[in-house]
């Protein structure tokens, strides 16, 4: 017997797959759909659509090829900054088949996790779905779980006298098809879900037969199925590990007994998956080094600095949820634990460095949205003085001052303008990325005047071959109804790549009698996902504000 299930004023039957696709949206619309690109305007589009986005996402599993041939997804995949000097690829799927592609991975996620080893040994995307939330996993399991159980473990046991820690080199990006759709397909039998599955992944790494898109939790869960066989071998052969996605700490009496494991591991990664171990990542520790090492991991303190003041700090949780039934509860729990905290001086004797603790770094430009106003200002003050000195977390910073830039004192704001606008003048290495330049872009597109069109204009004409560049500056146009962009901008209509075009055929509603005729010459052109912006642009002009939900 079937049942019903309301989200918000949307009531729909409940089936499996229905209640995956529901899950899907709910977690796309409050998480986003990556912890690494903007998040997307579609997640109120998704809300508002809800039931209209249930019924194509079934149309579409119904009709799969034509679907698929029909509009064939385009993904935005980039670099992002890792540290210093490093970088990692991310992609970011067209939201519509991201939407499907994670329901379809959510159906089958139930009996991938029953699958699994124990959360003794594997930390990673432990899946325990909250519908009322929206979330996917288990959030006390975690990274930070994996590290303190390690640690904890390491110091408790005197039979440990060597630690190995290792992790795969380019994980995501080169987990091999063939060995992972197998996998899918003893989950799921009929291959009814599977198969669709296997083909999505193949389109998306166009003629690769490897690779999973970097960033969304689809790609998380069907990684971690990737590794099981994996983490089984390794506990039929007694061996004492743990992981996290691909990290490994692995527990071992002697050095003879690490270098037995890290043999065995690299043999049945490359035999089996087709995968290596990172060399420069690769390390047997004596147990003292290793706790020394997850220490620092864990409450960010160098080797010449241990503050259990610093250690504390740390240890907080700083990141609370907006969105939740008790937000305000929440926020008002983080300032409280933040009292007997310096954050100034402590952001002040970081930059006295010649190269920031990361970790650390970040905790700390989070845990000024929880300060006072003035001290939010204080510390983006400092902060932009020292911007290059600090740009391997830029992102962090960028999207810290977005989210409460109306906190931030006019002499604040003044100074990350006018720092921002010498790094675009001076075409900073810092803004080369496609990312660090999509977050300056939101920023900017919180407050409209001359100068921010001006900035967005030269952004935009510098960044034509971008999706993504080409893509926030017209959210931000249209954000701030500038109608003589946005006029302009029609004419290019035919040669828009997809994302732009649903963006622009919603924003064509904010044209009055110039959108109403363009729409009226063109919607037949559209394709099945055109029409789901086209209707739900029509729906926020006449019952909503359109330029607030974008």
């Amino acid at each position: 017997m079937s049942t019903k299930i309301t989200i918000d004023n949307f009531v729909y039957k409940e089936t499996e797959l229905n209640s995956s696709f529901a899950l899907s949206i709910k977690n796309i619309v409050k998480y986003g759909d990556t912890d690494i690109f903007p998040f997307p305007y579609e997640t109120r589009m998704f809300h508002d659509k809800f039931d209209d986005l249930i019924a194509s996402l079934n149309e579409t599993h119904s009709d799969f090829e034509n679907s698929l041939n029909e509009c064939p997804p385009v993904n935005i995949s980039t670099c992002s900054t890792v540290g210093y000097n490093g970088y990692r690829w991310a992609t970011q799927i067209d939201p519509y088949w991201n939407a499907y592609f994670l329901g379809l991975v959510l159906s089958i996620s139930k009996d991938l996790e029953k699958s699994r080893v124990t959360e003794d040994y594997v930390y990673s995307y432990r899946y325990s779905p909250n519908f009322e939330q929206g979330s996917l996993f288990n959030k006390d399991i975690n990274w930070r779980k994996f590290q303190s159980d390690s640690l904890d473990l390491a110091k408790g046991d005197p039979s440990i006298n060597y630690v190995v820690t290792c992790d795969i080199a380019d994980f995501y990006t080169r987990i091999y098809h063939h060995r992972l759709e197998n996998a899918l397909d003893r989950i799921d039998k009929n291959k009814n879900v599977s198969s669709k599955i296997k083909k999505l992944i193949q389109t998306f790494s166009g003629t690769n037969s490897y690779g999973l898109p970097v960033g969304g939790p689809a790609s998380r869960i069907l990684a971690e199925l990737a590794l099981d066989s994996l983490d089984h071998i390794l506990i039929i052969n007694g061996i004492r590990y743990k992981r996290y996605v691909d990290d490994f700490i692995i527990f071992c009496g002697t050095k003879e007994d690490a270098h037995s494991v890290l043999t065995l591991i690299s043999r049945k990664l490359m035999e089996n998956e087709g995968l290596t171990l990172q060399k420069h990542k690769t390390n047997i520790l004596s147990k003292d080094e290793f706790t020394s090492l997850t220490q620092s991991k864990l409450y960010g303190l160098d080797e010449d600095e241990g503050s259990p003041m610093k250690a504390k700090f740390m240890s907080l949780p700083i990141r609370f949820d907006p969105y939740s039934q008790n937000a305000a509860e929440q926020y008002e729990e983080v300032k409280e634990s933040l009292k007997d905290f310096d954050l100034l001086g402590m952001l002040s004797n970081e930059l006295q460095k010649s190269k920031i603790n990361q970790p650390y770094s970040k905790q700390l430009i989070r845990a000024f949205a929880a300060a006072e106003d003035k001290t939010l200002s204080d510390a983006f003050n400092v902060i932009f003085d020292s911007i290059s000195e600090l740009y391997p977390i830029f992102n962090t910073i960028i999207q810290v001052a977005t989210t409460n830039w109306l906190r931030l004192e006019a002499p604040t704001k003044d100074l990350i303008r006018r720092k921002i606008i010498e790094l675009i003048h001076n075409d900073s290495f810092i803004l080369k990325t496609e990312l660090n330049l999509a977050y300056t872009v939101k920023l900017f597109s919180k407050e409209n005047s001359v100068e921010s069109q001006t900035i967005l204009t030269e952004i935009y004409k510098s960044n034509t071959d971008s999706i993504l560049i080409t893509l926030v500056v017209t959210q931000a146009m249209a954000k701030w109804n500038t109608h003589y962009w946005l006029s302009e901008l029609r004419r290019t209509f035919p040669t828009m790549t997809p994302w732009q075009r649903r963006l622009f055929i919603v924003a064509s509603y904010l044209l009055g009698d110039e959108g109403k005729h363009w729409l009226t010459h063109n919607k037949k052109k559209f394709n099945f996902i055109d029409d789901l912006y086209r209707e739900w642009g029509a729906f926020r002009k006449t019952s909503r504000n359109l330029e607030e939900a974008l």
